[in-house]
């Protein structure tokens, strides 16, 4: 349960950031609908927003497994949020387009 549920976050989030190359490639920064993103993109590059988009897939993950220790359920919460996240980026992302 564990390997799928991190698999999911990791491929939420991969569809996330796929899909947003592909319309900013389309449509410009101006489509995407998150200023953070925005603001990463413009000042620090792709680099640096692929390094946030790892960084946070990483902490979810490590929270997940940390958490998950004691409190599972709060553990299980914390993932499904992640992977919510990162599929709710992936959509916004396709109807932007």
């Amino acid at each position: 349960m564990t390997a799928l549920g991190i698999g999911l976050l990791i491929a939420a989030h991969l569809a996330d950031y796929g899909t947003f190359l592909v319309m900013v490639v389309r449509g410009g920064m101006d489509t995407e609908l998150n200023p953070l993103v925005v603001r990463i993109a413009t000042e620090g590059g792709l680099v640096l927003l692929t390094m946030a988009k790892v960084s946070t897939v990483l902490f979810v993950a490590a929270t997940f497994l940390i958490v998950g220790r004691t409190r599972p359920r709060l553990a299980a919460g914390v993932l499904a949020i992640g992977i919510l996240v990162g599929g709710f980026g992936a959509f916004s992302n396709i109807i932007s387009w």
